[in-house]
């Protein structure tokens, strides 16, 4: 029997309240929300004022000529520096990157490159089933001087995805490789991305990848600074033709 009273007891109101409250912030916490940000660089303005939120699953891709200011941004993101004004507020400290250049250390096998940004206990299972996942189970114990270029950038981006990362940023990854492997491995990251609901900052000079693998586009236009976001309801600071 349910007692109307008790429904609608203070205790109950604030308990209520509380919860809700709770929801709210865990939402908040897993968006990643710029705001007002401003970049400058040796008396440039590369960046100004850029404002955008991303949600869990949803992809910002970025482009812009070079000395734009791609680089740049993703650094601030990251905070490899804390030189810009304005707002950047992460879901988490737990971020996943993958480079141009797969930066796997030469003296350490497969499987120990992956675990090297590990420290849950279980980090070699993780390790281990992140490199199955990229199909790269069979080379665990060599290193990645016997590797090709596409298997090094695949140990790359398992190294990225079993730390489990609130945030994913990619930078160009595929650019070094030919076509039908960077195609190739371009989707496998993507479904990865999708099945692991990632916010996900992908740069890349191409714009068929970009359409491909993106739910938001940032055009960086380079001084003073302009830029444009998609999709159309967006807000852009690009100056009127």
């Amino acid at each position: 029997m349910i007692d109307k009273h008790a429904q609608s007891s203070p205790r109950v109101e604030q308990v209520a309240t509380r919860v809700r409250s709770q929801l709210k912030q865990n939402t908040h916490h897993h968006v990643l929300d710029v705001n007002g940000l401003s970049i400058d660089r040796r008396g440039l303005r590369l960046v100004d004022h850029l404002s955008f939120v991303l949600k869990p699953g949803q992809v910002l891709g970025v482009s812009g000529p070079s000395g734009s200011g791609k680089t740049t941004l993703l650094r601030c993101l990251t905070g490899l520096t804390t030189d810009y004004a304005g707002m950047i507020r992460l879901p988490s400290h737990r971020l996943g990157m993958v480079f141009q250049e797969p930066r796997l250390l030469p003296w350490r096998t497969v499987r120990a490159n992956v675990m090297l940004p590990l420290k849950q206990p279980d980090a070699l299972f993780r390790a281990e089933e992140w490199l199955e996942r990229v199909q790269l189970d069979d080379v665990m114990d060599m290193y990645p001087a016997q590797l090709s270029g596409g298997m090094c950038q695949r140990v790359a981006i398992a190294r990225a995805l079993a730390a489990e990362p609130d945030v994913l940023f990619v930078d160009e990854p595929f650019s070094a490789l030919d076509r039908p492997l960077a195609l190739q491995l371009r989707d496998r990251l993507y479904a990865l991305i999708q099945s692991r609901q990632l916010t996900t900052i992908w740069v890349s000079h191409d714009t068929d990848e970009l359409e491909h693998i993106a739910t938001h586009r940032l055009a960086l236009h380079g001084p003073p600074g302009t830029w444009s976001l998609s999709p159309a309801q967006a807000k852009s600071n690009s100056q009127p033709n």
